[in-house]
């Protein structure tokens, strides 16, 4: 792999520089995005009788009387007293009253049952992964996707040594699972309110957001060597200043960004001092990019690559691990 490199190490006008995009360079194509395309239908639903739910019975003949804290178990069933167990589940609350009262006609020829939804148990989805309070949400209708978002909280956010504060949460691969199956909306969109993403939310939903991979390494010459959180967009100054800035005897006109597989990786070159005079433009990152801030005066590209070597050799993937922290404070440390 150095090998390669080395090819390509004479001298700083002669290596490419770093594109503007990740996709302005053919060698590199991006990544195929998978687009959802959101749901062409999304009925609004009755509510109905779940499990889990505590009902009121209301019931009607010579005289008007209640049940009251009547439970549906896991079957979907309610023990109704003198009709024994009742099969509700998943049932539109007038169904449910009238399958009751079918029941108990025969022994009451003239009952007349109503149902009340006491507690809305069995109306629950749940929530996980990297938000703020994750867990169980109600669910009735009208909750729609963004509404589970923000009753818990919105996405989980950490802030570095510097000040500087970094969303958790991958938004882009959060997905909602119902009856184990993914439905193909897209969470942004719908945290938008695209109505096509923004869908009703049913009991029993599943929305998982993962966390963040920690796709790029900033390396080098910064003040706080350290992964930072891909996301689409993300410019090299940003990158850097998660970094803490250029420390001292770090090149500002020498900055390296190593792309690509480790199969045929490809070192740019960019420079922060042309980007502040205005001659450059800020260049947006790709995922897995390693960012590598030269010492002054570091000409050769064969030096920088095997610094980065052993990083090279366990793969980005590992950069968000401690093991990862540690080989960049190392490599930061040579001079």
């Amino acid at each position: 792999m150095l090998a390669v490199f080395t090819l390509s190490a004479c001298g700083r006008m002669g290596r490419p520089v770093t594109p503007t995009r990740p996709s302005d360079d053919t060698a590199f194509p991006p990544p195929q995005e998978i687009v959802q395309p959101g749901l062409d239908k999304d009925p609004t639903l009755p509510l109905t009788v779940d499990p889990g739910d505590v009902l009121t019975l209301r019931l009607v003949s010579t005289e008007t009387s209640e049940v009251q804290g009547l439970i549906v178990d896991d079957r979907g069933m309610i023990n109704v007293p003198l009709a024994g167990d009742v099969d509700v589940g998943g049932m539109p609350i007038a169904a449910a009253a009238k399958a009751i009262e079918q029941a108990l006609r025969r022994y009451n020829r003239v009952i007349q049952v109503s149902l009340i939804l006491q507690t809305p148990a069995g109306h629950m989805a749940s929530v996980l992964g990297a938000v703020v309070n994750p867990g169980r949400v109600p669910v009735m209708p009208g909750t729609r996707v963004a509404d589970l978002f923000a009753a818990v909280g919105g996405p989980v956010y950490s802030e570095s040594d510097n000040g500087l504060r970094e969303q958790m949460a991958d938004l882009d691969g959060a997905r909602l699972i119902r009856n184990g199956h993914a439905l193909p909306i897209s969470i942004p969109k719908a945290i938008e309110g695209d109505p096509r993403h923004n869908v009703h939310a049913r009991p029993g939903d599943q929305l998982y957001v993962p966390q963040q991979v920690h796709n790029i390494m900033v390396l080098g010459q910064v003040k706080t060597p350290r992964p930072v959180m891909f996301r689409p967009g993300i410019r090299l100054t940003e990158a850097l200043a998660r970094a803490g800035g250029l420390d001292v005897g770090g090149d500002r006109k020498d900055i390296r960004v190593v792309r690509g597989p480790l199969s045929a990786p490809r070192v740019y070159v960019t420079s922060l001092a042309k980007l502040v005079n205005g001659h450059a433009t800020d260049v947006e990152l790709a995922r897995g990019d390693i960012v590598y801030v030269t010492e002054q005066w570091t000409a050769s590209t064969g030096e920088v690559l095997s610094r980065l070597s052993p990083i090279l050799s366990i793969g980005t993937n590992a950069a968000g691990t401690a093991i990862g922290i540690g080989i960049a404070n190392s490599i930061s440390n040579k001079k």
